[in-house]
């Protein structure tokens, strides 16, 4: 090797240093130092990573079904098998089931009676009263006893009847004065005339009378020795007004 002249290095050396690390590189992998990311940059990238799922479970590590247990009914039986007396659980679940059940729609309180024909009679003289008495009338500008018969029939119990106080005589049954009943006829002799009137119980009647119009009186010293004659018109038994079959 030549070298310069004096007081200088040797000649081309720093070519030839280039060249060997040029070879020690290639002998160790061609590896280069990875830059280093900053700090920021890596808390960056790990704030938005999603998480990564568990890998999905193989067959082999499913694990088995548990084996069919039968209902535990130690809260009911003790250890000899006898019915415990604490049925706190029946109890509960009684209440559960109470609490949980509809109201009902109404109760007793909320529904109307059915009202008797005593009070049915008694509603129609309510809407008859003080009618003055006129001979063959049939409405309130004046009624005469069979005629008030046959409207209250009519409106109140939706029974035609026969405009004449003898052909209404006819229909229904005989019933002995004893075991008179709401809404039988009642016939009358007054003064030597045929007079009818409704019962509202065995006590008192509704009719029409000549000299008070209509009004109610009752069974007294006057009016019971007149009375003739009951008939039955209406169905007791099914307190339905029904009229019998007659000529």
């Amino acid at each position: 090797m030549g070298f310069r002249q004096r007081g200088q290095g040797p000649i081309g050396w720093l070519p030839v240093l280039c060249g060997l690390l040029f070879l020690v590189a290639l002998a160790g992998g061609g590896c280069t130092p990875k830059p280093v990311a900053p700090a920021s940059a890596t808390i960056m990238q790990t704030s938005v990573q999603p998480e990564s799922c568990p890998p999905a479970a193989s067959q082999e590590n499913v694990p088995a079904p548990s084996p069919y247990r039968e209902d535990d009914f130690s809260v009911v039986f003790d250890d000899q098998g006898n019915l415990l007396d604490d049925m706190s659980v029946d109890s509960d679940i009684d209440a559960a089931e109470s609490a949980s059940a509809p109201a009902p729609c109404e109760t007793l309180e909320n529904v109307e009676a059915v009202p008797s024909v005593s009070d049915i009679v008694l509603a129609q003289y309510d809407d008859w009263r003080g009618v003055r008495y006129r001979s063959g009338g049939t409405d309130y500008r004046g009624v005469d006893c069979s005629g008030l018969v046959q409207a209250i029939f009519r409106d109140a119990f939706e029974v035609d009847l026969p405009r004449v106080s003898s052909d209404q005589a006819r229909l229904g049954e005989s019933v002995p004065r004893g075991d008179i009943r709401p809404g039988d006829l009642l016939y009358f002799i007054d003064r030597g005339r045929k007079h009818v009137g409704v019962a509202v119980n065995d006590q008192e009647f509704v009719h029409a009378s000549r000299r008070k119009g209509v009004t109610l009186s009752k069974f007294d010293s006057y009016w019971s020795k007149r009375l003739i004659r009951v008939r039955r018109i209406l169905d007791v038994n099914e307190q339905d007004a029904q009229a019998r079959k007659g000529s």
